[in-house]
């Protein structure tokens, strides 16, 4: 669990308060352009475009110090630089549908059998893949704002690695189908994924150096490559 579930239960948070806009007479007084702008680099969370599984779309503050969430998340209901300071709350992440924060798309994995995770998108294309990053006590970098949102998923790759890599989640996605992948199951699972190119397929399968499971954004980049040359054939 996030290191900020626990801070928001030593606040005394005992009850699951539901997403919304909350007691907010000031902020709402406020233009909307003012009340729901993002927040600065340096604040632990950011705004939020949350669409909820009962098909509700609502604006909130999300952390921006964790790549894709689990269980629950703590927010804030307005923003939480413009006084009056709201108060933290916290959602479970299996009433969330989908979130974008800063440019980077989040979805809920109910479909691979995770309604718990919310998992960032970092690879988009034929094969898309999604990620939760670290495990509790590790730190990630903020996602600071991306100007071009196509970029975002690059920008995360670019700031993740080493160790981290090994403790990422991973979830790929092709033609609908989600699938979730796990250290047991990443040798066979993919090398029987991508069997439709042996150059990929085959070193997955021996293990062979580069091909691992933390190696996963590598060998889906390379393999949508290849899909998209097949298609352009």
């Amino acid at each position: 669990m996030h290191p900020l579930v626990r801070l928001g239960f030593s606040l005394g948070i005992a009850s699951l308060v539901l997403l919304g806009p909350g007691p907010a007479a000031t902020a709402q007084a406020l233009p909307d352009s003012v009340a729901w702008r993002d927040t600065g680099p340096k604040t632990p969370h950011g705004l939020a475009v949350v669409k909820t599984t009962d098909g509700k779309t609502v604006r909130s503050y999300f952390p921006v110090d964790c790549i894709g969430f689990e269980e629950k998340i703590l927010y804030f209901s307005r923003n939480p630089e413009i006084r009056p300071f709201p108060r933290i709350q916290y959602v479970d992440v299996k009433k969330i549908s989908s979130a974008t924060i800063r440019g980077h798309q989040l979805e809920n994995m109910g479909a691979a059998g995770y309604p718990e995770v919310l998992a960032m998108r970092l690879v988009e294309g034929p094969v898309e893949l999604f990620a939760v990053s670290g495990s509790v006590g590790d730190k990630v970098p903020l996602i600071f704002s991306v100007v071009n949102p196509a970029l975002a998923g690059a920008t995360v790759l670019a700031q993740l690695g080493g160790s981290a890599m090994e403790r990422n989640r991973w979830f790929v996605r092709r033609n609908g189908q989600l699938v979730a992948l796990s250290h047991g199951n990443f040798r066979k699972l993919m090398s029987e994924y991508t069997a439709d190119c042996l150059a990929i397929s085959t070193q997955i399968k021996q293990g062979s150096e580069g091909f691992h499971y933390k190696d996963t954004p590598q060998i889906v980049n390379l393999y949508n490559q290849f899909l998209l040359g097949a298609a352009a054939k």
